[in-house]
């Protein structure tokens, strides 16, 4: 029997830094129902303040709908909710499925794309389109930023990106391709998005500028949400909303 004394230890790779073990894959289904949830909490609490309703938002009819327009039943639901969420995330950690540091790489690699999403945007629409955008933003108080970034952040990304992008995309691909099929739907999803903000009563004045530089947003949106998740692409959004509002 030959001995093992003398075998060469197995040299051990010291673990990957959070950021990049986070970098390695797209965030997937329950995970990024766990990291999103607090933009959606924020929100569903932030609008009883009379913060305003978000223009897709058909979570919040739904849950008034189940409440019965009761103020105690819904906060009752969302107590609910949350009781669920903090089960939910316990399950994950035990399972080793979820860390809490999770939670930083992803808000460190959103708050890099909210940053130097309207830098690309605004290089695009002046190289290829001659275009200098001037929108009107800001004007909102700090409760206000939070709320309507939060409720952008979710409810925009969960019916532009998840929804419809993806519906999209699953309904072309026997028709085209994954390929032209995801890029349809990126492209449709995009318009469908920019066109939402200048609909309805409060919708604001169409201008081309607006309606090309929020165009240009939903795609690079749906690209993160594509890439890296629906958690990466809401907290991108919420806190790209957030910056430019603040401003």
């Amino acid at each position: 029997m030959t001995s093992m004394a003398g075998a060469p230890k197995t040299p051990q790779t010291a673990p990957p830094h959070p950021l990049v073990a986070h970098l390695r894959g797209r965030i997937e289904g329950l995970t990024s129902a766990v990291l999103v949830f607090p933009l959606f909490l924020v929100y569903q609490l932030g609008i009883l303040s009379g913060r305003g309703q978000n223009g897709v938002d058909f979570v919040t009819q739904a849950l008034i709908r189940v409440s019965h327009r009761d103020l105690s039943q819904y906060l009752v639901i969302l107590a609910g909710l949350l009781l669920v969420y903090a089960a939910v995330v316990v399950l994950l950690r035990r399972r080793g499925q979820l860390a809490p540091r999770a939670f930083v790489p992803m808000l460190v690699e959103s708050t890099f794309y909210a940053l130097i999403m309207g830098s690309i945007i605004v290089f695009v629409l002046q190289q290829f389109a001659r275009i200098v955008p001037g929108l009107v933003v800001g004007g909102a108080g700090p409760l206000d930023v939070v709320v309507i970034s939060a409720g952008a952040g979710f409810h925009e990304e969960l019916i532009f990106r998840v929804i419809l992008m993806g519906g999209l995309a699953w309904l072309l691909t026997g028709l085209t391709g994954a390929g032209r099929a995801w890029f349809l739907a990126l492209v449709l999803s995009s318009l469908a998005f920019s066109l939402a903000h200048h609909l309805g009563p409060m919708g604001e004045p169409f201008t081309f500028t607006a309606f090309v530089y929020r165009t240009l947003a939903g795609a690079f949106f749906a690209i993160v949400y594509q890439v890296r998740g629906f958690a990466v692409a809401a907290w991108t959004h919420a806190l790209y909303d957030v910056y430019v509002l603040s401003v």
